[in-house]
């Protein structure tokens, strides 16, 4: 199967930043965070450190790596493209031309800002939905988070004085230099609410006549142009643009919506040249009740509801018809018909006053359901032809046309690798849509649709704040089947509420040990991520009353237990890797006497198909079974699957993250280095089969380069090359090469100018360097 990759096929997605039309550019807290601890607490601030160079310098130098680059000699291979660049981008067929191409019916989207008393999106808070012509007498607002949409804020009511331009993401109002010197908001408005194509047209005399120049993307320099662009004039015919004075969208922009422009003065500007200019785009979906309005009957739903219209029991609600909505949490997709089937939408978090809103033909929305799955690292692969047959092409990002990729018109079956993905009939995100989980759909009838029809794609990114946190969670229902009162927990728990019973849970995130007596004690049930509906899934009796509970903790390395027949790890030995349903069945004697787990956190259970008591064990030596856990036998036994945690690594001694520096030399090179934490480069990693890649190179990971010689540079390298160099975290912070026995990560220190990358080193109890803290984000 021949597989075309199109990573770099972008769709619409979040802008860079916010964008003022008068005064200067405020500061922008997109996509950055405060560490969160989640084995270590993280630091809310960096503490004052001595500098970072000053600690390398006295920092004992290792000796030489005992590598030499001769002449020609590359001192790293990587991938077919250095990770310093981002993948190509698929260029469009030739004659391709969005404005050739018709879109279909538009898909709204909700959406939503919260706005903040205090700066860094701290203090009270208070969320808004829909436009607000005055909100003269709200408090104080000094930072702002947009969670959908693409919104302008008014210094006066009614829509009126100067214009600050929101994109998603975080900004803070009361900024350093900021234009917005003002201490309220007058009103507030969503300017950008579906996936229509941006069209502007510009006139190079003024009153809409001369040369007319007609764009629907952004330009971010007129020189790619056949002659200067001269701007006297314009009309918007979709969308909100900026055009700023200079090239590459610097300066502060002028603030275009639909309609016409007759001279340069209309839109505000001294000067009518235009160094550039682009539309604000909606980025990719991320993660109820009746009558228009919120108005009439309603009813509150938190499971998937077969058919709205034949309640399963006195609690589901009972609807002839759906007139608005209100999607509170998560994300959902709503059927025109009966068993999830007929037109399909899709609810992301917002209101729906009526059907128009969610993108419906008509008021009727029979069923639903929640997507409960993992969003993170989207893929699918297209095939022209059913059930697999001939070429696929993989897509990874949004796609507003497949012919970008150089897919055909028909599409005959899909194959979503992961993520949830939206597809539509027609281009630009319009028309007919399909909701894909990860699995097969072998044809088109699989996912909804009649006919092969299928022009444009995108994903639904992770639902949140900040995409790239971990959370756990459980919720408790009082009744089965996720009925009745619930609560919530995302930390331990040493004592549950004696009048509070669950009979029913759902696990989001990671997984957790629930305990039938107070303070962690009593027999264990371990619960990974899904859903149960009653205490017997849960693998409880049904008189179990549960009395405290506790997160699985998060570990770092893979997964490999020893069972031995006799104590202190002697007799007949087992090694295991993955998940056994039955020891006896698989030819094994259950009887164990003694338990050995390098690597993983394990589920052992006393009897086959995970049956029985059960015991959660990380990584230790139990030389004793039998008084460990008052049996002399283990039935079946699995590793504790965990969902991708990002984290930093922290070098306490040193003041410095484990970073890859932005440099593109140091990129081509794969130098990895501590540095102080505002230095920047990348410093987010996560941990995937044993492997350390960090976020800026995900088809890279952590290798050492050369021999394997004490004081060898470890460097990112392709991930394909063999053999795998894995790693793992102890608990006593060393980062240990799991191919090199007896060696971990450390830091070469000196004064040499090279001194902060990155080397394997024997364990050294003098050297306190190679210790480094996990901050889970």
């Amino acid at each position: 199967m021949m597989k075309k990759h199109v990573a770099g096929a972008k769709g619409p997605h979040p802008e860079p930043g916010p964008e003022w039309q008068a005064g200067s550019r405020p500061t922008s807290r997109l996509g950055g965070s405060l560490l969160f601890g989640g084995l270590m607490p993280a630091l809310k601030e960096a503490p004052t450190l001595e500098p970072l160079g000053t600690k390398l310098s006295a920092l004992q130098p290792h000796g030489a790596p005992g590598l030499k680059k001769g002449p020609g000699q590359l001192p790293l291979l990587y991938s077919e493209r250095p990770p310093s660049q981002k993948p190509a981008r698929a260029w469009p067929p030739e004659g391709w031309n969005p404005a050739l191409k018709t879109q279909g019916k538009l898909n709204t989207r909700p959406g939503k800002i919260v706005l903040f008393s205090e700066p860094g999106c701290q203090g009270s808070r208070k969320e808004v939905w829909e436009d607000t012509d005055d909100a003269s007498g709200w408090a104080h607002v000094a930072s702002v988070r947009v969670v959908r949409g693409c919104w302008v804020l008014h210094e006066q009511p009614a829509f009126q004085g100067r214009k600050l331009v929101l994109p998603q993401g975080d900004t803070e109002l009361g900024a350093p230099g900021s234009a917005w010197s003002t201490q309220g908001i007058g009103s507030l408005r969503r300017v950008v609410r579906d996936y229509i194509t941006p069209e502007i047209s510009l006139y190079s005399e003024e009153g809409l006549k001369g040369e007319r120049v007609k764009l629907t993307e952004a330009l971010e320099d007129p020189q790619g142009l056949e002659r200067p662009l001269q701007v006297a004039s314009a009309t918007v015919s979709a969308g909100l643009w900026l055009l700023y004075p200079k090239p590459f969208f610097e300066d502060t922009p002028c603030i275009l919506e639909p309609g016409e422009y007759p001279t340069s003065e209309a839109w505000g500007a001294s000067d009518p040249s235009v160094g550039s200019l682009k539309p604000m785009r909606l980025p990719c979906p991320a993660v109820w009740k009746k009558r228009q309005g919120f108005q009439g009957r309603s009813w509150e739903v938190n499971r998937d509801i077969y058919n709205l219209q034949q309640p399963e029991d006195s609690q589901s609600p009972n609807l002839a018809s759906v007139g608005s909505l209100r999607v509170l949490g998560g994300c959902w997709v709503g059927y025109e018909k009966e068993g999830f089937r007929g037109h399909q939408y899709l609810l992301e978090e917002g209101e729906y006053a009526d059907w128009s809103r969610w993108g419906g033909y008509n008021e009727v929305l029979t069923s639903l359901r929640v997507i409960r799955t993992d969003f993170g690292d989207p893929a699918v692969v297209l095939f022209e032809a059913m059930d697999f047959e001939g070429p696929g092409v993989e897509v990874s990002e949004a796609l507003p046309d497949v012919e970008l990729a150089g897919h055909g018109p028909r599409t005959q079956a899909i194959h979503v690798l992961s993520g949830v993905w939206v597809a539509y009939q027609e281009v630009g995100f319009s028309g007919e849509q399909y909701v894909l989980e990860k699995g097969v759909y072998r044809n088109c009838d699989d996912w909804g649709s009649g006919n092969s029809a299928l022009a444009s794609l995108q994903p639904v990114l992770q639902v949140g704040e900040h995409n790239l946190h971990f959370i756990s969670k459980i919720q408790l229902f009082s009744g089965p089947d996720f009925l009745g009162d619930h609560i919530s927990f995302e930390d331990d728990q040493s004592s549950l509420p004696t009048a509070f019973q669950p009979q029913s849970c759902r696990v989001h995130g990671g997984s957790w040990i629930l305990f039938d007596e107070k303070n962690f004690e009593g027999e264990q049930y371990i619960l990974s991520e899904g859903e149960f509906p009653t205490l017997t899934a849960m693998g409880c009796l049904a008189s179990t009353v549960l009395g405290s509970l506790r997160k699985v903790p998060l570990h770092f390395s893979e997964p490999s237990i020893f069972l031995y027949g006799l104590e202190c790890f002697e007799g007949k030995e087992i090694e295991l890797s993955g998940e056994v349903r039955s020891l006896q069945a698989e030819g094994f004697n259950s009887h164990v006497l003694s338990v050995r787990i390098k690597g993983g956190v394990w589920v052992l259970c006393e009897h086959s198909d995970f049956r029985g008591r059960q015991w959660l064990v990380g990584s230790c030596e139990i030389t004793n079974w039998l008084t460990y856990s008052g049996t002399q036998r283990v039935g079946s036994l699995y590793p504790i699957k965990q969902r991708r945690a990002y984290f930093r690594l922290w070098n306490a001694a040193l003041g410095g993250f484990l970073t890859v520096p932005d440099h593109v030399e140091d990129m081509k090179a794969g130098r990895v280095v501590v540095s102080e934490p505002r230095a920047g480069g990348s410093n987010i990693w996560f941990y995937e089969d044993g492997l350390l890649k960090n976020q800026v190179a995900p088809t890279m990971s952590l290798q050492v380069i050369g021999p394997p010689s004490t004081g060898s540079k470890v460097v990112l390298w392709a991930e394909s090359r063999l053999p795998r160099q894995t790693w793992s975290i102890s608990e006593s912070g060393h980062i240990c090469s799991q191919m090199f026995e007896g060696r971990i990560l450390d830091v070469k220190g000196g004064r040499g100018y090279d001194r902060d990358h990155a080397v394997l080193w024997e364990l050294a109890k003098d050297r306190a360097s190679q210790i480094w803290t996990v901050h889970v984000l």
